[in-house]
């Protein structure tokens, strides 16, 4: 059987349900988790496909949502390339792009040799999901360029990423270089996820949203279609997320992908209306609405899923990803809620 989430992404209209799955659901609300990254730091946990495993599991044991998202960071191509990513706890740049030389000192990493790591987890889980069942999708991912290029060039702690855009107009050409690699990166990257079991993979330009469409045109999309293009060449289907990005659906249409992923700004009704009926849409309940009563969040989950007009080409999740205080049976709730299929609720429940 085609998983869930693929026939939703192949905007078929004969799916009883959405799929839904949780951006980081895997990841520090869950008990489980925390156990373990006592014993482990954040990068041995990524670089270790025995444990990346264990973490993408956990929350399939727990909520039971359609589909896993292997456990990494965007920043690992990043660290490939040559800059030192440490964790302390967010991300720290130690060595972060300042001149056009910096950017010309990247290399282009062997994803064979130097991210295997992720290929070999990803293998893994194929393994447990397929033993669990033929209804479950895998997720690779990775960030977009410009997300990317925005950490490289700053240091952090990471706010506004001024930076990115000020790098860009001091340094035009290097950084049309620095996109030009990532791109290559990312595609490379991406393929060889799905080349080791991913059904798809998810593209983050979580950073996109604090450019206006003028320069989200010239230093995103762009390149987000080439790699839309290359991993679409491999016969791969492609989840594009840009957080704060309501001011960007009609040129995110044109990215290529097959499936926006969109934040809670504005509701799904509106969405549709912006972006058509030919590309897939996943969102877009609020991670802080997570926080209310169960009633609540089942009744917001509802009400979220009554909005849309389509019944297939969408798959349900957060506008972000899950706060890490999360409580567990909260994002239980919700994936219970959109599970009951797609009439809304009753509101006297």
């Amino acid at each position: 059987m085609k998983p869930l989430l693929l026939r939703a992404l192949e905007n078929s209209d004969s799916i009883s349900r959405p799929p839904v799955w949780i951006m980081r659901q895997a990841g520090r609300y869950m008990e489980e988790y925390r156990a373990l990254r006592e014993k482990h730091d954040f990068l041995t946990v990524c670089r270790t496909p025995e444990l990346a495993v264990e973490v993408t599991m956990q929350p399939i044991r727990f909520l039971n949502p359609d589909a896993a998202i292997i456990f990494s960071d965007i920043l690992i191509p990043a660290a490939a390339m040559g800059i030192e990513v440490d964790f302390a706890p967010g991300p720290v740049m130690r060595n972060p792009i300042k001149s056009a030389a910096d950017v010309d000192a990247l290399r282009l990493p062997s994803i064979e040799k130097e991210l295997n790591f992720t290929t070999t987890a990803i293998s893994m889980m194929r393994g447990e999901l397929d033993a669990l069942s033929d209804d479950k999708a895998l997720l690779g991912f990775a960030g977009a360029p410009w997300t990317l290029a925005c950490y490289m060039i700053e240091r952090g702690p990471f706010k506004h990423f001024e930076n990115g855009l000020v790098f860009a107009q001091r340094f035009k050409k290097a950084m049309d270089s620095l996109l030009d690699k990532l791109t290559s990166v990312v595609s490379d990257y991406l393929i060889a996820q799905c080349e080791a079991g991913a059904n798809a993979v998810q593209l983050f330009d979580s950073w996109g949203g604090v450019l206006s469409t003028e320069d989200y045109q010239r230093y995103s999309l762009p390149y987000i279609r080439r790699i839309c293009e290359n991993v679409r060449r491999a016969g791969y289907p492609v989840i594009l997320y840009v957080g704060g990005s309501s001011h960007l659906l009609p040129t995110l249409v044109e990215s290529g992908a097959h499936c926006l992923s969109v934040d809670w700004r504005l509701p799904l009704d509106q969405v549709e209306k912006i972006v058509g009926s030919g590309i897939a849409v996943q969102g877009n309940l609020n991670p802080a609405h997570l926080y209310g009563q169960p009633s609540e969040i089942y009744n917001r989950t509802r009400a979220m899923l009554s909005k849309l007009e389509r019944r297939g080409g969408f798959i349900a999740n957060l506008g972000h990803g899950i706060l890490p205080t999360t409580p567990p049976e909260n994002a239980f709730q919700f994936v219970r809620a959109v599970q009951e299929g797609w009439e809304p609720a009753n509101t006297t429940r």
